[in-house]
């Protein structure tokens, strides 16, 4: 049932994703966001316990990963994610992304993760998502109080003006997100988060995902308070 629901609202997506430029109608994005955030709720309250081994996956995290992503899965710099308390379908997901395949390019070509990722088989993604998974999650700070006004609005409510939907529909009250498909975004650095809203176009724009059809819709100011306000939740 759900895998169907989530086939219908991806359908629908796909459809006003067309040559207009991503341009919705008021409400449309919101109402097929929300219909899909039921369905994801619904599908988190019945997962199963996240397999893998723990202790593989921490001896591959403090081998390859620690030297970016920290000895306790947080970052060295803003530069890179945290990864403590991340949703491990969501890290598995975007470890198979970097990936070059024999026909295809990686859904995320990095120079740095791509060649890690070359040397680790889907048991150790799944030994890594299941060890980070179970960290303590960071504990962040806005840079400027002065933008949590704006920030919280944005995160909360969206701008109906300008068909941009809250972000608390995928992303969760206290940002946790939703398993599988949206991350948790509590604990990141606010320049990490900005950074990855400002680049996502140009870098991980896909037709017809969720994100690629958000984004264009953010003010620069925008994205500066919502990653402020994203920043200090936990």
């Amino acid at each position: 049932m759900i895998q169907t629901l989530r086939k219908f609202v991806r359908a629908r997506f796909r459809l006003f994703s067309g040559a207009a430029g991503a341009r919705f109608g008021s409400g449309v994005l919101a109402s097929l966001v929300l219909v899909l955030r039921v369905g994801d709720a619904w599908t988190q309250n019945c997962e199963a316990d996240f397999p893998g081994n723990l202790a593989q996956g921490e001896q591959i995290a403090q081998r390859q990963c620690a030297p970016c992503h920290g000895t306790n899965g947080i970052a060295v710099s803003a530069q890179f994610p945290n990864l403590a308390g991340q949703l491990p379908e969501y890290l598995v997901k975007q470890l198979k992304a970097f990936r070059v395949s024999p026909t295809a390019k990686p859904l995320r070509p990095n120079p740095v993760m791509t060649p890690l990722v070359a040397a680790l088989t889907d048991t150790d993604f799944q030994d890594l998502a299941a060890y980070y998974s179970r960290l303590a999650p960071a504990s962040g700070t806005a840079r400027n109080d002065s933008r949590l006004q704006l920030g919280r609005k944005i995160y909360t409510e969206g701008n109906p003006a300008e068909d941009l939907p809250a972000c608390i529909t995928c992303h969760r009250p206290a940002g946790t997100g939703i398993r599988p498909d949206f991350p948790r975004l509590a604990g990141q650095r606010a320049d990490y988060l900005e950074s990855q809203l400002a680049s996502w176009s140009a870098v991980r724009a896909k037709p017809g995902k969720l994100m690629t059809m958000i984004v264009p819709h953010l003010r620069p100011e925008e994205r500066q308070a919502v990653a402020d306000y994203i920043a200090q939740l936990h």
